[in-house]
């Protein structure tokens, strides 16, 4: 059975916000309630539920550098960490409700989140691919790609959108490098008995 707390997560994960805000307060949940309040353009706000647990949930701090970067101003510097576990999830969420301009004030800080994990530009890119926003992923991957050449889901990825975009050639091209570096690597054997390679 599913609990209350579940099912109003789950409808705000699903974009259905209405009620969420003051269920997560109500409840003490700050950690949700902050991202609510995101969505709904109160960052002063949503800086305070993150204040409220940044000490017992170590993603409220990644949501303070998060308002950060949302203000255009950065005062906390996020961990390898934090990067890793968290960006993609919270650009996700920002798609998922259309909040364009929150997510283009975010990539403006790519470098400077590159510098805590170098990973961060494949995080981007596989964030885009996920939302079928593909030049957004072809420019984040590319990038990532020239600093992880040998990350064999990198050369999965661009081979998925090339695939996608119906240019055999150079999905083959990259399926070829994905599977030279992992042979084993399944998602690039699927789509390699797709293209005949």
């Amino acid at each position: 059975m599913t609990s209350e707390y579940e099912k109003v997560k789950q409808d705000f994960l699903s974009g259905r916000i209405k009620g969420c805000r003051s269920y997560f307060e109500k409840n003490h949940y700050y950690l949700e309630a902050g991202y609510c309040c995101i969505i709904l353009d109160k960052l002063d706000k949503a800086e305070e539920f993150f204040k409220k647990v940044q000490d017992i949930d170590i993603r409220a701090r990644w949501a303070l550098v998060l308002i950060q970067m949302l203000r255009g101003d950065i005062k906390y510097f996020p961990t390898y960490f934090e990067v890793r576990n968290f960006l993609e999830i919270d650009l996700s969420i920002l798609i998922l409700y259309c909040k364009g301009a929150y997510v283009e004030r975010v990539i403006k800080f790519a470098d400077f989140m590159a510098y805590y994990n170098p990973e961060t530009y494949k995080f981007l890119g596989r964030v885009f691919w996920a939302n079928n926003l593909m030049s957004a992923a072809m420019f984040f991957l590319r990038r990532a790609k020239d600093k992880f050449y040998q990350d064999p889901e990198l050369h999965y990825l661009l081979a998925y959108i090339y695939y996608i975009d119906k240019n055999i050639e150079m999905c083959k091209k990259y399926l070829a490098s994905c599977l030279a570096i992992l042979p084993e690597y399944n998602p690039a054997k699927k789509l390699a008995a797709k293209v005949n390679l």
